[in-house]
């Protein structure tokens, strides 16, 4: 007669004496981990060994690793991972000045400590000092936007999408949105215009082609059931060629001829002009208040140079009806980045704008002074790993980054690395990535580079520990590995 009795399975050890094993109790001890905690996590080493046996017909599998010392160590591992992979410092090798994966803006040390000093305590976030009373959150913040963009009002959300968002609920639900195709966009993250506005409640009207709508478009589209017009800002991108659109002083005049409010999207929100740093002209937030838009919407952490925000400037009448509507209170800011933005608000109001805003201070810095950076920095490189490294200063091409100035460069330095035998560049990018501050730069036909216009001055001397630790490592390094 067939055996059709299966196995065992191994028999793994209990928690109890898994949590009794000294890799665990160094752990709390030595560094206070709450038990229950990696309680959890053995649990999970344990669930995951559970699932590889039933998968499994060997009885034995994993035996060795499956002892009340080995499981230890796999949770002592896990734990390392949850408490290591989280939001570290990082050096910018890039050349993306506000570089959406490495936090964009960059904030000044002057920024940072005041920020400090405001929520290491208690603080007056909706208290008003003078009468003694409840006052609004952003009271103070609306005030600084109006004096710099000349907006009647002003509010901020948590971020710019949130902007739109609650411009299009509070003022067009059920009602018709009229914008032009060639400017129904998708952010980062793949979130699209025409979604928001849908799930605003509105109704997405489409007018013009891909890449040509004039104002008649506009006109000829409005009816009675339109609440407003959207002008998006192609921030993120770029149409070249046979192209016309509307512009915003036509559309400002057509909202009001027809009574209905006109809503410019500009994304970036710059309160300067970037002339100065030899791009194109970029729409400030101030010329399209008086270019007569009744809201302008923008973000805090593009070409602000702040942290993530969205603001929202124009007409008195049209802020408060925003600030009214039910779903504000789930995007408003919370006391930390009011703190920043109402920080980094401050400083716009000083003359040495360009020099306390670090993602300002990059773009204004000229090529040769990037260049005389880099060339210094190679000079402190030591012999041993000029030996294992081809180190070239090289011209790089930098960008502002952050779904801002499409095709747009400035001309930057840097240098390139290149590896000599089995360690190649992929193998030295990584080197650089999990360096204890990790280096982010890219690699082009072969070489890593650096550029130097996003490395902060008081970053060069861990990228030079680094470089000048590459000789060590590289030495140790197995092909194998």
């Amino acid at each position: 007669m067939k055996n059709d009795k299966k196995p065992a399975l191994f028999k793994l050890p209990q928690v109890d004496l898994i949590l009794n094993q000294a890799t665990i109790e160094q752990l709390v001890k030595n560094e206070n981990v709450d038990r229950s905690v990696l309680a959890k996590l053995t649990r999970e080493v344990l669930q995951d060994k559970r699932q590889l046996l039933q998968q499994s017909s060997n009885s034995n599998l994993n035996e060795e690793e499956s002892t009340p010392e080995s499981i230890a160590n796999q949770v002592e591992q896990k734990w390392r991972q949850l408490s290591e992979n989280r939001m570290n410092r990082v050096i910018n090798a890039t050349g993306v000045i506000l570089n959406t994966n490495l936090g964009r803006a960059p904030l000044s040390k002057a920024i940072a400590d005041e920020v400090t000093r405001l929520i290491t305590g208690y603080c007056n976030l909706e208290y008003d000092l003078s009468k003694g009373e409840r006052s609004h959150r952003t009271k103070n913040i609306s005030r600084l936007i109006q004096i710099l963009t000349g907006a009647q009002d002003a509010l901020v959300v948590n971020n710019n999408a949130a902007a739109v968002m609650l411009a299009i609920c509070a003022l067009a639900q059920g009602k018709e949105v009229v914008v032009s195709r060639s400017e129904l966009i998708e952010i980062g993250g793949s979130f699209r215009l025409p979604d928001v506005i849908v799930a605003s409640g509105a109704v997405l009207k489409e007018v013009g082609t891909t890449n040509k709508t004039r104002l008649e478009d506009f006109s000829q589209a409005i009816s009675t059931n339109t609440a407003c017009i959207l002008k998006c800002h192609q921030s993120n991108f770029k149409i070249i060629g046979f192209t016309d659109e509307a512009k915003a002083e036509e559309l400002s005049r057509l909202s009001r001829e027809k009574n209905i409010p006109f809503i410019h999207d500009l994304g970036s929100g710059s309160l300067i002009n970037i002339d100065q740093f030899g791009l194109e002209h970029e729409p400030t937030v101030q010329e399209c208040i008086e270019e007569g838009a009744d809201l302008v919407l923008f973000s805090g952490d593009k070409l602000l140079g702040g942290g993530q925000a969205g603001i929202i400037a124009g007409r008195k009448d049209l802020v408060e009806k925003l600030a009214s509507h039910p779903i504000y209170r789930t995007l408003r800011l919370d006391k930390l980045n009011i703190a920043l933005l109402e920080t980094v608000l401050l400083s716009y109001l000083k003359t040495d704008i360009c020099d306390s805003m670090p993602a300002l201070k990059m773009a204004k810095d000229t090529v040769d002074e990037v260049k005389k950076r880099a060339e210094k920095f190679v000079q402190s490189i030591s012999k041993e790993s000029k030996t294992k490294l081809k180190i070239e200063p090289i011209a790089t091409n930098s960008t502002f980054g952050g779904g801002s100035l499409p095709g747009q460069t400035l001309a930057s330095h840097g240098l390139a690395l290149t590896t000599t035998g089995d360690f190649g560049s992929s193998r030295l990018v990584k080197y650089l990535r999990q360096w204890k501050t990790p280096i982010i730069a890219l690699v082009q036909k072969d070489q890593v580079i650096l550029d130097f216009r996003t490395v902060l001055p008081e970053d060069e001397a861990e990228l030079l520990s680094a470089i000048n630790n590459f000789s060590c490592y590289s030495s140790g390094y197995n092909k194998q590995d």
